[in-house]
């Protein structure tokens, strides 16, 4: 054979092993990346995964929206609880088939966006409790702020909101997402859709659409350590407006009952955009996830400017910025600082220790620097009413700097704020109902009275006033259809002399809560509306004094408990209160009322105790509510219960009778749910009044 010949062959051979170890060493793209930057809020590194879209490298001047997920409780950034991995993985989890698989990358290639899918555990700063794939657990809740890290010397909450700001100028730098609010979007499943609600409603300005599946109604505690407050997700509607929100629940879902009080608050609360959809899966999961990224697509097409009008609520920080307003809070209380309706013209805020109603905080300052839309070097008026005082307080002319900002201060107490022009004089008109109440409830059938004030926080008089209530719901009529006002100067307030008239002419389980409008006209326009939430409520009739326990800083054996997760009746001791412990409500104590129902929601819990939220304490004369006692259900996915501590002030009259509206729940195991592998975690409301003598 010639040597040439050999040569070839040598020389290809060569080439063909070179070509296969070549292919070998060529690793497979994949349609996302693993990252991993360093958290300044979290002083750790952070991961997250990303799903690019398929023809994100041939289209290198493209740009493309974003979808964050959020995982659940056991889940990362790789993973989720239940998808098909951990059954494959985790057989002992029993399911007889999966669940749905959520294919992001699918998604994300097919549909030109990108996806990515945030961890959601506590920094693993101390040893995991186990690990999945090389990567360790924390030692904490998901998405935890109270025990999120905690040593002899230093503890602080993580604050997700902050992280979630991090992510998205990591994702920005460094991926071809669309730079814009408009182009971005959050949603999440269970404890991650309890945070996608959250979060984006903390970051507004960088998000135009959220979501959730099944989300989680755990006590999600927020703020830094000794200044942590609970915003219920149920209240999470507050800082929504402006933004366009979905729910997606499953039938199946063990947490059922929470999504339909979700569906009722937010569908009824002042959203810009709501939606429901209910997927049929018989479990607790994120289904039906196409339709839920189609509904984020569909808002990435609409470019939403900015809300005219917008809401807010902080829970327990120092400092936040909404919409490029700036706001520094000094007070001792642990509050939430709720912002409403706020525009370029006015704005209500106050900070309550507990929403809904709970006491706003008196002792405290605020400081404000506004976003830049007002005129450089233009003066303006701010006027404001005092919710606490019921007075007006001095004037104040602040001009606008360079960039258009205004700075300014507020003490505590809470404030309609008007923000009025010199060189325009116009009116400001703003409401507000007796105690500052937010939410308000009607027995079936019974006819209330609704009184208000009536104020002008401009700089010019309104003419020809009127209030007009509007509703959706068909059981609730209110009469007048409206109330007229001749007049009212500004800088004046008046006690209207007419009062509406609420009556819900049924109670129904499947629509307890209305949301109704109060337009203000004057001038024969429009200068603002105010919604509140109306609920209705069963006849309550009056429990004997026998089937009330008033825990005073005492303790009681052997008290008929029903447990939930055993479906039986247990005999158990009761501790609460603060006070002298003789079972008497004497001036200066605080009691927790446990009231006796001869049938609660479970067939065998008969003539049991359960604890008591007092729903007219905005009213009562005598008695304080200074906070709110939380506690998780039994055996109800730490789903969220309230008890109102009440307390009777030193300077209380003795000898008194108080009339209390009290709503006692009770709970139960539903196995039997034919929509579900799960067992149904269910409460019902019930309503009681109680005559109790103080002395």
């Amino acid at each position: 054979m010639p040597l040439s010949h050999l040569l070839s062959c040598k020389s290809f051979t060569i080439l063909l092993v070179l070509l296969s170890l070549l292919a070998c060493e060529t690793p497979k793209t994949e349609p996302y990346q693993d990252i991993a930057f360093y958290s300044d809020a979290f002083g750790t590194e952070r991961n997250y995964r990303i799903y690019l879209p398929g023809d994100y490298a041939e289209q290198p001047d493209k740009q493309y929206p974003v979808v964050y997920y959020f995982h659940g409780y056991g889940g990362r950034y790789k993973w989720d609880a239940y998808d098909l991995e951990d059954d494959v993985y985790y057989p002992e989890n029993g399911r007889l088939e999966p669940p749905f698989v959520m294919e992001w990358k699918k998604y994300a290639q097919e549909n030109n966006l990108i996806i990515v899918t945030w961890d959601g555990y506590e920094p693993n700063l101390s040893p995991g409790k186990k690990e999945r794939e090389g990567i360790p657990y924390g030692n904490a809740l998901p998405y935890d702020y109270v025990r999120a890290h905690e040593t002899e010397r230093e503890h602080w909450g993580w604050d997700f909101s902050a992280h979630f700001r991090e992510l998205v100028k990591h994702v920005d730098q460094n991926f071809r997402s669309i730079p814009d609010r408009s182009k971005r979007a959050i949603t999440g499943l269970s404890m991650g859709g309890l945070t996608s609600y959250y979060v984006a409603g903390q970051n507004k300005d960088l998000v135009a659409s959220v979501s959730a599946f099944d989300p989680a109604a755990n006590l999600p505690y927020y703020g830094p350590k000794g200044r942590q407050v609970v915003f219920p997700i149920l209240e999470m509607h507050r800082s929504l407006k402006g933004l366009a929100v979905r729910l997606t629940k499953t039938d199946g879902d063990w947490l059922k009952y929470n999504n339909w009080h979700m569906t009722q608050l937010f569908g009824s609360a002042d959203l810009s955009h709501f939606e429901t959809h209910t997927a049929d899966y018989p479990n607790h999961w994120a289904a039906d996830t196409e339709q839920q990224l189609d509904f984020h697509r569909n808002e990435f097409a609409k470019t939403p400017a900015l809300p005219a009008k917008w809401n807010q609520v902080n829970p327990g920080f120092d400092n936040f910025e909404v919409f490029g307003s700036t706001f520094e809070i000094k007070r001792e209380t642990p509050a939430l600082t709720l912002i409403e309706n706020a525009s370029a013209n006015k704005l209500k805020i106050l900070s309550r220790t507990f929403i809904p109603d709970g006491p706003i905080v008196l002792e405290e300052t605020i400081a404000v620097s506004t976003a830049g839309s007002y005129a450089p070097g233009e003066t303006y008026l701010l006027r404001s009413f005092n919710l606490s005082t019921h007075a007006f307080e001095a004037d104040n002319l602040v001009a606008a700097d360079k960039e258009g900002k205004l700075d300014f201060a507020l003490s505590g107490g809470g404030h309609w704020l008007g923000i009025n022009r010199e060189a325009e004089p116009e009116a400001q008109l703003g409401m507000v109902f007796p105690n500052n109440q937010e939410h308000f409830y009607f027995e079936e059938g019974k006819t209330e009275s609704l009184p208000f004030s009536l104020f002008n926080i401009g700089n010019a008089p309104a003419q020809e006033i009127e209030i007009i209530p509007v509703t959706q719901h068909p059981q609730l009529k209110i009469s007048p259809e409206k109330i007229t006002i001749s007049a009212l100067e500004a800088k004046a307030a008046i006690d209207s002399e007419q009062a509406f008239q609420f009556t819900f002419g049924r109670y129904s389980d499947s629509s307890f809560v209305a949301g109704v409008d109060f337009v203000i006209r004057a001038d024969r326009q429009v200068t603002d509306t105010l919604r509140i939430m109306a609920f209705a409520t069963p006849k309550a009739v009056y429990s004997p004094r026998e089937d009330l326990i008033l825990l005073d800083g005492r303790t009681l054996p052997e008290v008929p408990i029903y447990q939930q997760g055993m479906d039986s009746i247990v005999l158990e001791s009761l501790s609460g209160g603060t006070g002298n412990g003789n079972g008497i409500w004497e001036a200066g104590e605080e009691v927790l009322l446990y009231l006796r129902l001869p049938q609660g929601l479970a067939p065998k819990d008969t003539n049991t105790f359960h604890p008591t939220y007092l729903l007219n304490h905005p009213a009562q004369p005598y008695t304080h509510v200074n906070s709110m006692h939380y506690l998780e259900r039994l055996n109800q996915a730490s789903c969220t219960s309230e008890t109102t501590p009440i307390t009777l002030p030193p300077d209380s009259p003795k000898n008194q009778e108080l009339d209390l509206w009290l709503r006692a729940e009770s709970l139960y195991n539903d196995k039997n749910d034919s929509t579900s592998n799960a067992t149904i975690y269910a409460n019902q409301f019930h309503f009681r009044r109680v005559r109790v003598g103080v002395y």
